[in-house]
């Protein structure tokens, strides 16, 4: 199994995660490092929470870095903080068992102290100062704020109130465990937010880990589609923190999470501007495209499913995100659906035949939009193409399109087809290439291309064609790609070809 760097075994087979930090002195600069026992020799369950610790690393270095901060940025750091703290509990209480009596004396104890120290002022370890205390968070973070500035005593006030209720979220937390529901029906209803009571808890990791592999083990999703489904869940994880407890999700929270896609910039991870910013400073920089709303109701479907299955099998009371995706009217909803023109299909295939622009350089350039256009294909069907693929069948050449091989991967069951091969393909020499290929005993149509996890077998194809032939050939506008072929080939098959 994969271990990423961020983990340590010790000699005892105990899991660590470990976060390596930039501390700024006063005289040096050194490296230090974050260490937190995971309390479990597990692989894969280390691996597991190194990933939601991971994030809540990066998020408190980013916040780390922040220079003359707000009075929110330090609640935020703070939350973050104790969240993590109060996560790490939970899990050894899952481990070891409930508080000792004297582990619950020294929580009732600190959370005092630390309310006397909020109200009179006082230092929140009696006979102590805080100033270690504070400028070990300080430099931990590194936060570079200064003793005596208003920000440096903001952080001191609010470190006592948020330890206050730390030292309370614990003690509530083990107060929790002193009794069992089993899902009577009248504690189990929906609370006026749409959240529901009474049912047993679990975060939203966990939902997202069994509803991945349930979609899984029923193959609904292809390699794209899992990509595309991890960003989305990402997302959600970022916004509502791994560890939330999916049966208090409300409506609301619901509601943010649409707003906030509303606002989210597109290509987050790859823009420089917004690349390695955390979520609420990437939301807030100007100027940056954000998604459109077909991608909008993407996430939203990701969520409505995820929920919906949730209730299906018993773990939440109601869907939350039901019915909030953003409705289209028709003229956008259609846009590119009726494939390219006459004009749009001669400038093709001119440059395509003829190459005077000089954009043909491989045989996969020529050939790959050509079978396209002819055939209707998608990308991938065409991309993964094996010379066995091109056989005749009651003596007409077709493309066998089809998943016999653990190499290829199709959209559904319906996909599974032979597709005659056109004429104007078998005039254009596409069998005498398919000929020459078997002679230099090559077993693909397309040899040279690579499989990628996210994109199948197309990248490369996809690729060319979207981003440099059709802006060459100035074809480029939104909503057309390689897959306009797909409806190109649809809408003349329902209405009729053209001359």
């Amino acid at each position: 199994m994969f271990v990423p760097s961020y983990l340590a075994v010790s000699r005892h087979g105990i899991y660590y995660f470990r976060w390596p930090l930039r501390v700024t002195t006063a005289l040096k600069q050194r490296s230090s490092n974050v260490k937190v026992s995971l309390l479990t020799r597990d692989p894969k369950e280390a691996l597991r929470l190194s990933r939601v610790l991971s994030y809540l690393a990066q998020q408190l270095v980013q916040y780390g870095t922040e220079r003359g901060m707000t009075f929110d940025e330090i609640r935020r750091l703070l939350t973050t903080h104790f969240s993590e703290m109060l996560a790490r509990h939970k899990l050894k209480v899952a481990s070891s068992g409930r508080l000792t009596p004297l582990d619950k004396s020294a929580f009732e104890n600190g959370s005092a102290f630390a309310a006397e120290a909020v109200q009179d002022g006082t230092p929140l370890v009696p006979g102590n100062s805080d100033d270690d205390l504070v400028s070990g968070f300080i430099e931990r973070y590194e936060l570079g704020l200064q003793p005596g500035t208003p920000t440096y005593t903001t952080l001191r006030t609010e470190l006592k109130r948020a330890y206050r209720d730390y030292c309370s979220s614990v003690l509530a937390y083990d107060r929790s465990l002193d009794s069992y529901q089993f899902g009577n029906e009248t504690d189990s209803a929906p609370n006026a937010d749409g959240s529901a009571v009474g049912l047993p808890y679990i975060s939203l990791q966990k939902l997202i880990e069994r509803h991945t592999k349930d979609s899984k083990l029923g193959e609904q999703w292809t390699p794209k589609t899992q990509h595309e489904k991890a960003d989305h869940f990402a997302l959600l994880v970022e916004l509502l923190t791994a560890d939330r407890d999916v049966t208090k999700v409300s409506i609301s929270d619901a509601q943010r999470v649409k707003d906030t896609l509303t606002k989210y910039p597109k290509n987050r991870r790859k823009d420089p501007r917004t690349r390695g910013l955390a979520l609420h400073d990437a939301l807030n920089v100007q100027g940056v495209q954000t998604i459109n709303v077909q991608t909008i109701n993407k996430y939203l479907q990701t969520y409505g499913t995820m929920f919906g299955w949730a209730k299906r099998n018993g773990l939440v009371k109601s869907n939350v995100f039901e019915g909030l995706h953003i409705r289209l009217n028709k003229k956008q909803s259609k846009i590119a659906r009726t494939g390219f023109t006459d004009a749009q299909v001669q400038t093709i295939l001119s440059e395509l035949l003829n190459n005077t622009s000089g954009l043909v350089q491989l045989d996969y350039q020529k050939w790959g939009p050509l079978i396209a256009l002819y055939s209707g294909a998608r990308l991938n069907e065409i991309a993964q193409i094996h010379l066995a693929d091109v056989r005749q069948q009651d003596g007409i050449w077709c493309f066998d399109l089809s998943d016999d091989d653990e190499s290829k991967k199709l959209k559904t069951d319906a996909s599974r087809r032979l597709v005659p091969i056109h004429s104007q393909l078998i005039e254009l020499g596409l069998l005498d290439h398919v000929q020459k290929l078997r002679t230099h005993n090559a077993q693909k149509l397309f040899p040279g291309f690579q499989y990628d996890a996210k994109n199948g077998w197309g990248r490369s194809l996809g690729r060319w064609f979207n981003d440099r032939f059709l802006v060459k050939t100035g074809l480029k506008d939104k909503g057309v790609s390689f897959h306009v072929f797909r409806h190109t080939v649809v809408t003349r098959l329902l209405f009729g070809m053209q001359n």
